[in-house]
């Protein structure tokens, strides 16, 4: 079996879900794009707690499909902290790094306040101990500034990305989707 054939038999269930539950919404390609770009763009930012608020907000400003956006903040969770919180602050600490010349905190105490807090074993564990939140609240002090920057830019990136990436999926889908029932009717 080659590895293309078993990657593609292991995420059957995801390219499933993409097709029923995604490119079958019954709402316009520009809203379910801008819906997954919404949610994408609030993943990133790191305002622990209020992604989901954000997004549906975000959501009706744009007049987005809230349910995608709702979908796609998930990109953000605790097994994924770690890959897109440190990201955010090596970024921000380089856009803010044109601004001031020393920063509060080096990037080698910032990835291991990172890699003990977010650790997965630590917030499967501890997820609802007063210890763990002290420790985000911590790190958030330190790097807030840093992380909601890179976040924010991070975010404007990938939400971007996401909606071209999804716009054409998505019309490319039901432009053949089309043609296929009206070769039918023929």
């Amino acid at each position: 079996m080659t590895l293309r054939l078993r990657l593609l038999i292991r995420f059957r269930p995801v390219l499933r879900f993409i097709k029923t539950r995604i490119l079958h919404v019954d709402d316009s390609p520009e809203r379910i794009a801008r819906g997954i770009a919404v949610g994408f763009f609030t993943a990133w930012l790191p305002l622990f707690g209020l992604h989901i608020p954000l997004s549906l907000i975000f959501a009706a400003i744009l007049r987005a499909n809230k349910a995608m956006a709702l979908l796609f903040v998930w990109v953000s969770n605790p097994l994924t902290a770690l890959f897109i919180y440190y990201p955010t602050y090596r970024v921000g600490r380089f856009a803010l790094g044109f601004f001031r010349e020393t920063p509060t905190v080096q990037p080698e105490q910032m990835q291991s306040m990172f890699a003990q807090v977010l650790s997965v074993k630590r917030i499967f564990l501890e997820f609802f101990t007063v210890d763990l939140w002290k420790q985000f609240w911590d790190v958030f002090t330190h790097a807030g500034l840093e992380m909601l920057i890179g976040g924010v830019l991070l975010g404007l990136i990938v939400a971007k990305a996401s909606y071209w990436a999804s716009l054409t999926l998505i019309k490319r889908f039901r432009d053949k989707r089309r043609r296929r029932q009206s070769m039918r009717v023929q």
